[in-house]
């Protein structure tokens, strides 16, 4: 999939034509949402699929990353998403569906020539206990620095990961502690193309999509009431596809 979007971005840039006329704005959208964590012996070991598309709501400045000729050097966007996934493992037991939400916020700085540089955080929010005993949620959080490229309707964004951690609420299984992961090793890519409204030179569609691929974490241990266990977090992909109407 991360060939998919370092082609389709090679593509949509060459087809750039029409600049946007970048301006604080509120948007909402769309999404397809996947995420699959795999292993040396299982791929996958566990997948999460959109079962509903997912909804996104936000708001973003993005005049300076977008503008050779403004005088403001700082862009930023922060934007939420809430959405309900159908979970599966190899095993084929513990099928369910249930919902998550993320947090996703950026500050960038523009750098000459229509590149950025800046710092981003991202944090989910997952609610597996809705599969009922044995199950528990989780909270992943990432910082990174996002550094891309910004012409006219065509935006390209690599995410270098600073640290992450996992955090598993183990302690909703009886006689388990709560476990926490470090994930340092990863990176994501961003993309997106923007189609304007007949007549409009800040309104329209625009088109995007986002992938995250994390290593593997950290081993780490955690004792409980009645248990001492040790794990860790798998490598795992993120793929994000959809639409946002920016009004």
């Amino acid at each position: 999939r991360s060939k998919v979007v370092i082609f389709t971005s090679i593509v949509l840039l060459f087809l750039t034509q029409v600049g946007v006329k970048a301006e604080p704005k509120a948007y909402y959208g769309v999404n397809y949402y996947s995420y699959t964590e795999r292993t040396d012996e299982q791929d996958p070991f566990m997948e999460l699929k959109t079962n509903i598309p997912t909804v996104i709501f936000g708001l973003r400045d993005e005049t300076a990353i977008r503008s050779n000729n403004s005088s403001d050097k700082i862009s930023y966007n922060v934007e939420g998403s809430f959405g309900n996934v159908t979970y599966t493992q190899y095993t084929g037991a513990g099928t369910h569906n249930h919902n998550y939400w993320t947090i996703q916020t950026e500050g960038l700085y523009a750098l000459p020539s229509s590149f950025y540089a800046g710092v981003g955080y991202r944090y989910l929010k997952d609610y597996l206990s809705a599969g009922g005993y044995g199950g528990y949620d989780r909270q992943n959080m990432l910082l990174y620095i996002p550094a891309g490229y910004a012409r006219n309707n065509f935006k390209l964004q690599y995410n270098f990961l600073v640290e992450g951690s996992q955090f598993s609420e183990l302690s909703q299984i009886p006689g388990y502690g709560d476990l926490t992961n470090e994930q340092n090793d990863g990176f994501g890519l961003e993309l997106s193309y923007t189609f304007l409204d007949a007549g409009s030179d800040d309104s329209g569609w625009e088109m995007f999509t986002k992938y995250w691929n994390i290593e593997d974490s950290t081993t780490n241990s955690s004792r409980g009431s009645k248990w001492i266990i040790t794990g860790m977090e798998p490598q795992n992909e993120t793929f994000e596809i959809g639409f946002k109407k920016l009004l």
